[in-house]
């Protein structure tokens, strides 16, 4: 039925971004900060490593994306909170296909998750935070709890290697405990058009989330190896990836180890 059917095909909207044209409306923002703040109080985060953050130009951040990955506003709550900066965040291409859901996403500081909109807002001396996991960090299956999604994903250092910047890892523990994981439905993935986005049957307190504790562990800046012009050197972007993947699983095995308790960190 759905073999030929393909979701992004209904629209034509093109990704571009640009920091002379920002979409950002900060009083958006603001409205919306008092949600952010009751969800913040639902989980009590805290965030180790804020100081790392850069109190002006530009850094690229990577997380790991929880269930659903709402758990972005946190971080980015917790981040403006410390730096009074907002991260623009790169997303999936599908929450920005038609232009209700562009408009909105793009005035809360979204971008469309390509790599020329990442360099733009860098070279304009922006932070700019990206899930190289993408969906498939955010829709995972139970196997997928607190692993790093990234075996396919090498835009995010490309993205840090041509725009010169450092990247700054953010990694969440008490993310993937929201809900217990029960299974997938691929049909979703179907329609959409890739497997990755087939939704995980999610149990918490019934729809909700379970009210788990958040715990931020942010890196200091990782600096590449090789300039701009080396981004075509594949066996260097290979092997920045690994450096990256493996400094974000030794943050994540040691803040599991370090949990005592999922509902109180």
């Amino acid at each position: 039925m759905f073999k030929d059917y393909k979701f992004p095909n209904l629209f034509n909207i093109s990704p571009d971004v640009y920091p002379e044209d920002d979409p950002l409306d900060m009083d958006l923002v603001n409205k919306l900060f008092p949600v952010a703040k009751f969800i913040s109080r639902y989980f009590r985060p805290e965030y180790v490593g804020l100081e790392n953050l850069p109190g002006k130009g530009p850094a690229l951040l990577v997380g790991n994306h929880g269930i659903i990955g709402f758990d972005a506003a946190i971080i980015f709550l917790g981040i403006y909170e410390a730096t009074g900066r907002i991260p623009r965040g790169l997303g999936d291409y599908h929450l920005f296909l038609d232009p209700i859901s562009r408009k909105f996403w793009t005035r809360m500081g979204a971008l469309s998750g390509t790599q020329e909109n990442a360099i733009r807002f860098l070279d304009a001396g922006e932070m700019v935070n990206v899930y190289p996991g993408g969906a498939r960090g955010a829709w995972k299956g139970p196997e997928g709890r607190y692993k790093l999604h990234w075996d396919k994903s090498f835009g995010f250092i490309e993205v840090a290697m041509k725009a010169g910047v450092p990247i700054i890892l953010h990694m969440g523990i008490g993310t993937d405990d929201t809900y217990r994981i029960l299974g997938k439905m691929n049909i979703i993935g179907r329609i959409l058009g890739h497997p990755k986005y087939s939704i995980p049957i999610l149990f918490g307190l019934g729809p909700l989330p379970r009210p788990v504790k958040f715990c931020y562990y942010i890196s200091q800046p990782i600096h590449l190896a090789g300039s701009p012009e080396d981004v075509s050197d594949r066996a260097l972007v290979e092997q920045n990836h690994q450096m990256v993947w493996d400094i974000g699983k030794q943050m994540l095995e040691k803040g599991l180890e370090e949990r005592k308790s999922i509902w109180f960190g």
